[in-house]
């Protein structure tokens, strides 16, 4: 599977409306590390899919970007949040280097949008990540983990990442974020857990360090 076909495959759940119903509120994570966000940051939000996240931020007076490779999420989102002055959605493929320069944001955001890539790429999207992140940055993020129960179904990529009815995922464990975040990061808080994500059960963890 290419990113392209992933692109198609996103593209398609977002034209069918197929996630709409999680889009009218922020998620349990969105309110959870927001408590931890400086006043009036610059936030990056990675993935942003629905767009859900990206506009409670906004909201609670943050300066946002949020970015997509899905050209329908991210048409959506503009049209629905194009009264926000706070709110920038733009297409953008994070497996590719950030169109930002060093050092410019306070928050790194990213919800269910870091575990789909495979060891070297996701590697690429850290540093990228502790490249645009100022000093004392904050980058929160949450990941499924190898405790999910499709962990280990479909064909075999690589070491905990598969694909399974054309959806890639990456599944992530403490070792491995340990060894992702340590030449750039301090690590807050790591916590494992299970919720249901878009009305399936899933196990996830969740993530909060400094740069």
């Amino acid at each position: 599977m290419t990113i392209s076909d992933q692109r198609k495959h996103w593209n398609e759940l977002h034209a069918k409306n197929t996630l709409k119903t999680y889009s009218n509120k922020p998620t349990d994570f969105a309110q959870e590390v927001i408590q931890l966000f400086p006043l009036e940051s610059k936030v990056l939000d990675l993935g942003c899919g629905l767009g859900n996240d990206s506009f409670y931020f906004a909201q609670s007076g943050h300066d946002v970007i949020g970015i997509d490779f899905s050209e329908e999420a991210i048409k959506q989102n503009k049209e629905k949040y194009n009264s926000i002055q706070a709110l920038t959605f733009a297409v953008s493929d994070i497996s590719k280097p950030l169109s930002f320069s060093d050092n410019i944001f306070d928050v790194v955001y990213a919800r269910l949008s870091l575990h789909y890539f495979t060891d070297r790429v996701t590697r690429k999207i850290f540093s990228e990540i502790g490249r645009v992140l100022k000093q004392n940055g904050l980058f929160c993020f949450l990941c499924k983990s190898i405790g999910d129960p499709i962990c280990g179904q479909g064909t075999k990529i690589e070491k905990d990442m598969f694909e399974l009815d054309g959806h890639i995922r990456h599944f992530f464990n403490d070792e491995y974020i340990t060894d992702l975040l340590k030449n750039m990061f301090k690590i807050l808080k790591v916590e494992s857990g299970e919720e249901n994500f878009y009305g399936k059960k899933s196990a996830y963890i969740k993530v909060i360090a400094r740069r």
